[in-house]
């Protein structure tokens, strides 16, 4: 079953580029990970996220959500309308889209799914219960490199409006913030442009590498990120990822 086959790209929208953004928490840095769990879920507005379960050289553990599509409200597309109305890529969906790509040199949207049961975290149960989900099993065991990033959020509570406003703590998390083929450390960016040698790992080493980014209202959080690497192109050729 291909639950993924709307998310296809094409020429006309930009696709991902690289750029230098602005468990135990991993320190900021680079490390190779392989993919043992990737699976679906849909919120209750009807977005569906791309969920991923890392697992590197010392027993660490890396989760990470991205959201690819919007909600039903939205008509669960995988691109958005940017402030000149033109068409985007969700950031969710590039960030997921490129692990396929460099793991198996598959889009997300040529990806079958198969249903499996793993535990996962219950709200009602307070605890994780068998739960059955879509998973994307050809990604099981793929090797792929991450660029982490430890950061610093609020600690959030709900007010009396039932909307999240920050409490004034905050807590350390980590968000991988680029992926790379680990077999040569190229990026979507370069292997589309048919770079010969990877550039943008290097940059993203010098720049992140044992840096904490502080995103919480109490400092101010962090500005943008200054562009690098390899420009973006249209839809890939498969051959260009070919594993």
């Amino acid at each position: 079953m291909n639950m993924l086959a709307n998310l296809k790209t094409n020429d006309t929208i930009k696709n991902e580029t690289d750029s230098i953004g602005g468990g135990r928490t991993l320190d900021s840095g680079l490390m190779d990970f392989k993919i043992a769990l990737a699976y679906l879920k849909k919120s209750d507005s009807g977005a569906l996220s791309v969920n991923f379960v890392f697992n590197g050289p010392n027993k660490e553990e890396l989760k990470q959500t991205f959201w690819v599509t919007g909600g039903d409200a939205k008509g669960n597309k995988n691109t958005y309308k940017d402030k000149n109305g033109d068409d985007q890529y969700l950031p969710g969906f590039l960030i997921a889209n490129s692990v396929a790509l460099l793991s198996i040199g598959k889009e997300l949207s040529e990806m079958e799914t198969e249903e499996k049961t793993i535990n996962l975290y219950n709200a009602t149960a307070k605890a994780e219960v068998p739960t059955k989900v879509p998973c994307l099993t050809d990604l099981h065991g793929q090797e792929i490199t991450a660029g982490i990033i430890k950061q610093i959020v609020d600690k959030t509570k709900k007010d009396d409006a039932g909307v999240y406003q920050p409490t004034g703590e905050t807590r350390e998390e980590n968000e991988v913030d680029k992926f790379f083929r680990t077999k040569d450390h190229m990026t979507t960016a370069e292997i589309r442009a048919q770079a010969e040698t990877p550039v943008f790992y290097e940059t993203w080493k010098a720049k992140w590498t044992g840096v904490t980014r502080d995103k919480s209202t109490k400092t101010g959080g962090t500005a943008g990120a200054p562009k690098a690497g390899a420009p973006a192109a249209g839809k890939p050729k498969s051959s260009l990822f070919g594993a």
